[in-house]
């Protein structure tokens, strides 16, 4: 069986994939065991029979495959006449009305099932790891082994599960998972879903749809469309209704809404309204509500796309303008929604790196074009990765790159070179590398590698938007741009070190004149009095930290242009240490980097440098040997200024068809960002977090970051009501924020639960939903 779609898709193939074993290793159980005390699963027999070889104990019905243990052997061994199971299907016998515990003595099981008593050890049982049956809402809740979708704990969120589950089973997971947490409402909605609602799921699945419903809602549904849709199911079919949804007016309109507010849901519709739309309407001016449409647009803007890569700046930003203009509100279809128009995603990027390109990124001093740099170039930088990252297929790939081009490389290229020009005009006055402010106790500093400077204003204002005060700057990186060079003159410690292994641009400590290597780098900060943290290490927030996270420099070395998808997963990497260390206690995060890049789709330009004048060639950058000649820009090296380096001009490299890289004299590479982050309204209100659960038989184990005193931790099956508490007292962390609660109830296993952590005054600071014993 393929993946699930459906809750029945996903019972059918848990209760299938109990009996997977090694065919070279293990003999094949016997049968797979359904345990059921509660009868929960019956409601799904009927359709569960058509998807699985199920054999289910009960009065003999052997057209249902139903009938007592002796049967049921029979069955199992395919010792029957007419029905037999395929010889390669492991049957999965259901047993309601029976425990697993009922089971597991034969000399004390109830005679009825002794026969099948033997099974147990000849085959495998489908139960919850805890061995417990499962249950519907354990199965829906369970990470492991179910669908890991949260579901109330209270009374009536059960009895409408059970209620509402032959209607369940045919949703899809997806629209679950995004309804979760399921709770008592969601669940008597299913049972007596709006007309609308009907309506849509006909028209999504017109021949399933009926026979998920009895004769008499079948009827009562036709009737229904027929008087106040204009239309009837049965005579007329799903076209009729697919023309009408397309051009709604009265109460389609209403139909038509509510398609908009969940597309996802009505998968099937998008093909329907293909099929349906009249051929007369290809003549008028496209709409939304036709996929045909849509679609023609994003081949018009494609071809209209691919025509600029050899065009002048200029015509290219007018072309690129008229296409927002005129494709800005496909952006607001529903075909948007379902991923369907990239193309018009992406202009808007574009358009916007039309509009800051505009305007050349100039000045007669590193301080002004660094400054405007700062204050708004980047935002162009930023349009192209978004651009990017907008767009999937290799054909819209190739043609936002060919829009980009013509707008960013010229604008790319001038802004290099006005830098480069004001950089190696008097580089001792012009260019200072910025140093670290003096870092005070409870200061963490978080180092990424490779955080340009438009990568850190997307950061700054997710974390502002999940409620941190940021303060943004800049600094110059030390030259040239690489790693060896830049990262210690960023750190604390550089007063310790200075020039010495010039082939690699390596310094050395000063101290012992030994080359920074990673592990002298980190004893130096220990020295001087800073933790060094690991990837998940939250150190003590009443000294000061080094922490180091995040592969962009990496990433962007190895895939080029594809960091413009990359790096959303690095920010909210990011995003996520910056709030456990502050959430841990930290009064203040200061996020640091060594360089910036230059990244331009296609490949940047090759420059010339023989290797013979080179003592070692990067990227865009050359140690010279000393007293050779070269025509191209030479800076000092930061950490020696006797030491001379060669930078390929404008945006160029050294080496041919690179599309990242750095090194070398631009705002990109050399402008870099310095962040500091604190909780609003100071550290006193610290982020509470539930960091990890685990179970070891009925006793919790729960770690809590950022707890205060006066804080405790309890176990609710109502998160707001203390009287449902599952545990002896509630307990305050200890000092590492740990704590251990015992569940003394072992009837509770199974159970949906919430570890609450609680504020002095009872206020919840932050909850999990669980399951009582994993």
């Amino acid at each position: 069986m393929s993946d699930p779609s459906t809750f029945l898709d996903a019972v059918a193939l848990a209760s299938e994939r109990a009996g997977q074993f090694i065919r070279d290793d293990q003999v094949p159980p016997a049968a797979i065991l359904w345990p059921d005390k509660e009868r929960q699963w019956e409601p799904l027999l009927s359709e569960l029979r058509i998807r699985l070889p199920l054999l289910t104990l009960g009065p003999y019905a052997p057209a249902e495959r139903t009938g007592p243990a002796y049967y049921l052997r029979c069955m199992i061994a395919r010792t029957l006449p007419g029905d037999v199971l395929p010889a390669d299907a492991t049957p999965i016998l259901y047993l309601p009305g029976v425990s697993r515990q009922d089971l597991r003595a034969i000399d004390e099981c109830p005679k009825p099932l002794q026969p099948l008593a033997d099974l147990q050890f000849r085959g495998v049982l489908w139960t919850h790891k805890n061995g417990r049956d499962w249950t519907v809402a354990g199965f829906l809740q369970n990470v492991d082994d179910g669908l890991a979708i949260p579901v109330g704990a209270d009374n009536a969120t059960r009895e409408a599960l059970l209620r509402a589950l032959p209607v369940l089973a045919r949703q899809p997971i997806g629209y679950l998972r995004k309804e979760a947490p399921l709770r008592a409402p969601f669940f008597d909605a299913l049972l007596n879903p709006d007309e609308v609602r009907r309506l849509l799921s006909w028209m999504n699945d017109p021949k399933g749809y009926p026979l998920q419903i009895t004769p008499a809602e079948w009827a009562a549904f036709c009737n229904l469309c027929n008087r106040k849709y204009g239309f009837h199911p049965q005579y007329d079919g799903e076209l009729a209704a697919g023309e009408r949804l397309g051009k709604p007016k009265g109460e389609w309109e209403t139909a038509w809404q509510r398609f908009l507010e969940a597309p996802a849901a009505y998968p099937n519709i998008q093909d329907l309204l293909r099929r349906a739309r009249p051929q007369q309407l290809a003549l008028l001016e496209p709409g939304p509500f036709w996929p045909q449409d849509n679609e023609t647009a994003e081949e018009s803007v494609r071809d209209t796309l691919l025509a600029l890569k050899e065009d002048t700046p200029a015509g290219a930003r007018a072309t690129v303008y008229a296409l927002e203009q005129k494709h800005a509100k496909r952006r607001s279809w529903v075909w948007a929604r379902l991923d369907l128009a990239p193309l018009a995603d992406a202009l808007q990027h574009v358009a916007r790196l039309a509009k800051v390109a505009e305007t050349a990124l100039g000045g007669g001093t590193v301080p002004a074009i660094a400054g405007a740099y700062a204050k708004w170039g980047w935002q162009a930088d930023g349009a192209v990765l978004d651009a990017l990252a907008a767009v999937e297929t290799a054909e819209d790939v190739e043609a936002v790159k060919a829009a980009i081009l013509p707008l960013y490389r010229p604008w790319l290229e001038k802004a290099a070179t006005a830098f480069q020009s004001a950089v190696t005009g008097n580089p001792a006055q012009n260019y200072v590398a910025g140093a670290l402010d003096p870092i005070e106790a409870g200061t963490c500093l978080v180092f990424s590698d490779a955080l340009r400077l438009d990568a850190s204003q997307r950061l700054v204002m997710v974390l502002e938007r999940r409620g941190f005060d940021c303060v943004s700057g800049w600094r110059l990186a030390a030259l040239p741009t690489v790693t060896p060079t830049a990262k210690p003159a960023i750190s604390p410690v550089a007063d310790q070190v200075s020039g010495g292994c010039v082939p690699g641009l390596v310094p050395v400590v000063t101290s012992s004149g030994t080359p920074l290597g990673a592990e002298g780098f980190r004893k130096l900060l220990q020295a001087a009095g800073y933790q060094v943290l690991g990837g998940a290490e939250l150190g003590d927030p009443a000294g000061k930290a080094w922490t180091e996270i995040g592969a962009i420099d990496q990433y962007g070395h190895g895939h080029g242009w594809k960091i413009a998808v990359h790096i959303g997963d690095e920010l909210k990497a990011l995003k996520g240490r910056i709030a456990e260390l502050l959430g841990h206690g930290w009064k203040q995060v200061i996020v640091i980097t060594d360089h910036g890049w230059l990244m331009l789709p296609g490949g940047l330009p090759k420059a010339e440098l023989p290797l013979h004048l080179t003592e070692v060639r990067k990227g865009r950058c050359a140690v010279m040997k000393q007293g050779a000649v070269t025509d191209q820009s030479l800076v000092p090296w930061h950490w020696d200024p006797q030491v001379c380096i060669a930078v390929a001009p404008g945006i160029a490299c050294y080496e041919a068809g690179k599309e990242y890289e750095h090194g070398g004299l631009s705002p990109q590479e050399c402008v870099v960002p310095v962040i500091a982050v604190t909780l609003q309204g100071g550290s006193e209100q610290a982020l509470v977090g539930i960091k990890q659960i685990a179970w070891k038989g009925l006793r919790c184990s729960v770690e809590v970051t950022g707890a205060a005193p006066g804080m405790t931790v309890d176990i609710r099956t109502k998160a707001a009501d203390p009287s449902s508490s599952l545990v002896e007292v509630p307990k305050a962390p200890n000092a590492d924020g740990t704590v251990s609660l015992p569940v003394p109830d072992d009837e509770r296993i199974g159970e949906a639960a919430f570890v609450v952590v609680l504020a002095e005054d009872g206020a919840i600071r932050a909850q999990a939903l669980i399951t009582v014993g994993g």
